[in-house]
């Protein structure tokens, strides 16, 4: 039985409803951000912060004495790899920031301010202190450094990079289900078409013609082919 275009139309369509990316609520701890998180981080730079750089090269210097004053200021609610999961962190409200996802997306100068200023004023209205009195500029910056870092570092684990991989591994399969399937209906539909045009191209038997293959197929006899034969010749 051949295949006709329609089957082939219907089975990418089908292909097509099964790879149309769905939402997933398992994106990993604040990738989903809630507005109220990011109206904060779209907050104005007040004027002293706004037009500040980092001084500080990121070498490996400066990332391992910023990881050590995170580990020893921040982890605790920042989380050890910077995803806002540390042990202080379940009744804090608003949650700490994952900075893991954060970090490298915001600028320098709003970094610096955050963490010299903290967030115990509007919009913000976090736990977060100041740390302008307790960390010097140098140790804020270094700070900044190792927490722009964490979104380049493979800080979620073998675990989770493990989990994701298991997640992604159907869309990945799906994908290329779609591919073979555009592949396969674009070679029905050439098939297809080939095969009427060369369909429509034949020309027609005539009843002379009908009538010698039937003979020639044993469906008549001679004398039925002579006596059909003078009737269609007009004798």
């Amino acid at each position: 039985m051949r295949l006709r275009w329609p089957v082939a139309t219907t089975v990418l369509a089908l292909l097509l409803t099964a790879c149309a990316p769905r939402s997933s609520g398992m994106m990993g701890p604040d990738m989903n951000m809630d507005a109220g998180m990011m109206q904060r981080h779209m907050a104005t730079i007040p004027a002293g912060y706004a037009e500040l750089t980092n001084p500080i090269p990121a070498d490996a210097e400066s990332l391992a004495r910023g990881k050590a004053l995170y580990e020893t200021n921040c982890a605790a609610c920042h989380g050890d790899s910077g995803w806002g999961d540390g042990p202080a962190a379940a009744n804090l409200d608003p949650p700490p920031a994952s900075l893991t996802h954060t970090a490298p997306m915001l600028s320098e100068a709003y970094l610096f301010y955050r963490i010299s200023e903290g967030g115990n004023f509007a919009p913000f209205n976090s736990a977060m202190p100041a740390w302008k009195d307790k960390l010097n500029e140098t140790e804020r910056w270094e700070v900044i450094n190792y927490i722009r870092s964490l979104g380049g570092n493979d800080m979620m684990g073998d675990g989770m990079m493990g989990m994701m991989g298991w997640m992604m591994a159907p869309w990945w399969f799906l994908g290329w289900a779609l591919v073979i399937g555009v592949v396969v209906a674009v070679v029905l539909a050439i098939t297809w078409t080939v095969r009427r045009s060369r369909g429509s191209a034949q020309p027609l038997e005539t009843p002379l013609e009908i009538l010698k293959r039937r003979y020639v197929q044993g469906e008549l006899s001679s004398e039925q082919f002579e006596m059909r034969k003078r009737q269609l010749s007009g004798e």
